[in-house]
């Protein structure tokens, strides 16, 4: 056989169907898999030898955050580098459409620097006190004109967009803590169906923060309808992640609307996954993803403020921080308002809050609040300390220390949830069972960065290192599973969870997304150590070693370990069967 556009040959092939490993090549044409099998040695236009490599689809990172930084980094240098082929954003109840074209900066005050609202899209807002110009014209509303956007700029990974619930309850209802009435409930259907119209491929929600938080489960029920006459699936972000009334909620929404559902970065307990293993076995579709990493950097103001302080929040930055001033205000939140709005943070509208346990604390986790970003040169010397380490060097206790900071930096506080034993070792123990079940997805929760432009002062490691940090920690090292279950959660589980029909498997007339990579050598390079040095100056390459190859659509975007540039994504767009 001869004239495929790229030939792969003398690979072992790991096609995520659950078949074992096998030898075979791969011609590629018009950018599908054209055929699998004893192809020929000379044929094809480009020729990649892969003996002793392995050969996968490429990777689906289906909960990621990069609304934003795809307009900034469009090659999608970080996740390319470690096989990333395709990318799911607009996840935790946000997404950057639909908004409100002329006063869209309004959901950066919303989510009050939580995640990557506050750093990355305020390279669009260009709010005080990021130290660059503006990198990005907002010049859309609608999913469909957000998608155009995309694909006028052109990007170097597949890109596919949910719609978020807490943007559409904001635009509807502002930040009013109650159910919604009829008439509101009916015009946020109808921006639901909307989006789904323009392509999202389903529904994410952000049920630990405000506004999320105040929907009830009705609510969430009559829009995960809408996302079920269009095929496509509900993400949420829980009100807990492990709490068993969290873990029903999901299941009740699955069960009653029949909406494929996927539980965003959960941390099941037995007794959990044992409620979701029960639903599966009565027909409920409903799955988990998770990341490996044992923290995240997305630490912020937002989840600590309490309901009244939540629900003015519009007012701007400047007005929550005047409140953190006053002593009373701090001495009210730290006694009664923060305690009551982390048990209000994870009960469900409409049924008993949450109950604490004896013994249970709700203070904050301080010595596993590592600071990673301040803006002012006076408290510089603080990064990379946590809050009760900033409290002992201040002199004051640490809900002070926190206090204080938040009022010198107007708010622009960042800092790492941190739960591992070592900021180098990224072995997370609490991993190994959630990375066993037969159905889970692994995901970064992490946006597209690269070691250059704005991204490069807040730095993520599961930006760089999620899919070669599960391949080289727990399956060559750890061997907590086979390289055919490992790859099947991060091909196959997502595509089928995404509802992607054509890609996900090595098989003929699929789109050739494909990693070529060594099995041998694959690793993670990024830790939570390195990457706060790179944010701060210090040049380290956090990419992964022992990718070969990427390929997207039959492309070669990352050719023997480096980016080629080439941006030949496709901005995918959810057509229900």
């Amino acid at each position: 056989m001869s004239g495929f556009d790229l030939l792969i040959k003398n690979g072992t092939l790991i096609d995520s169907t659950g078949k074992e490993r096998f030898r075979a090549d791969i011609g590629v044409t018009d950018g599908r898999i054209e055929d699998i099998g004893e192809l020929g040695v000379e044929a094809g236009e480009m020729v990649i030898d892969a003996e002793g490599l392995f050969v996968s689809p490429g990777f689906i990172d289906n909960h990621a955050h990069s609304d934003w930084t795809v307009l900034v980094h469009p090659t999608g240098d970080s996740k390319v580098m470690q096989g990333v082929t395709t990318e799911l954003s607009g996840l935790c109840g946000y997404a950057a459409a639909p908004i409100d074209r002329d006063e869209w900066w309004k959901l950066l005050y919303v989510r009050m620097t939580v995640g990557w609202s506050m750093h990355y899209a305020a390279a669009a807002y260009n709010s005080w006190p990021l130290p660059y110009g503006r990198r990005i014209e907002v010049d859309w509303s609608t999913m469909a004109e957000y998608l155009d956007r995309v694909e006028k700029t052109g990007v170097g990974l597949n890109y596919a967009m949910l719609f978020g619930h807490g943007a559409v309850r904001y635009y509807e209802m502002g930040l009013e803590a109650r159910a919604a009435e009829e008439d509101e409930l009916s015009r946020m259907k109808a921006m639901a169906e909307q989006a789904m119209v323009d392509g999202a491929f389903g529904l994410s929600a952000g049920l630990s923060g405000c506004p999320g938080c105040w929907a009830d489960t009705d609510e969430l029920v009559e829009l995960c309808g809408v996302v079920k006459d269009y095929d496509g699936v509900y993400m949420p972000h829980m009100r807990s992640s492990a709490l068993r009334s969290s873990v029903e909620e999901n299941i009740e929404i699955a069960e009653r609307t029949g909406v494929r559902t996927c539980m965003s970065h959960a941390r099941l307990t037995p007794e959990t996954r044992r409620l979701v293993e029960e639903a599966r076995s009565r027909g409920v579709d409903i799955a988990f993803d998770i990341y490996p990493y044992p923290g995240s950097i997305a630490g912020n103001i937002v989840y600590m403020l309490p309901h009244w302080l939540s629900r003015r929040r519009e007012e701007g930055f400047d007005w929550v921080i005047e409140q953190l001033r006053d002593p009373r205000v701090r001495e009210k939140f730290v006694e009664k308002d923060y305690p009551e709005w982390r048990i209000r943070q994870v009960s469900v509208p409409g049924k008993p809050p949450h109950r604490i346990e004896p013994g249970q604390s709700l203070e904050p986790e301080w010595s596993g609040m590592q600071l990673q970003m301040v803006w002012t040169a006076e408290n510089q010397k603080y990064v990379g300390m946590t809050f009760d380490e900033i409290a002992e060097e201040r002199g004051v206790d640490p809900w002070t220390a926190w206090f204080d900071m938040e009022v010198e930096e107007k708010g622009y506080l960042r800092w790492l949830n941190f739960r591992g034993a070592s900021y180098e070792d990224m072995y997370n123990p609490a991993f190994e069972e959630q990375l066993k079940t037969p159905y889970v997805c692994i995901e970064s929760d992490a946006p597209i960065e690269s070691p250059r432009g704005v991204t490069i002062s807040s730095v993520d490691p599961r930006s760089y290192g999620t899919f070669p940090l599960v391949l080289g920690e727990y399956v060559r090292k750890r061997k907590v599973l086979s390289w055919e279950d490992a790859l099947m959660k991060m091909t196959s589980n997502p595509a089928r969870s995404m509802g992607l029909r054509d890609r996900g498997l090595l098989r003929k007339g699929y789109w050739a997304d494909i990693v070529v990579f060594n099995p041998e050598k694959i690793v993670h390079r990024a830790n939570f150590k390195n990457c706060l040095e790179l944010s701060q100056g210090i040049n380290y390459d956090v990419y992964p070693a022992g990718i070969d190859y990427t390929i997207v659509n039959g492309v070669v975007v990352v050719e023997k370990g480096r980016l080629t540039g080439a941006r030949p994504g496709h901005v995918l767009r959810h057509k229900p069967e």
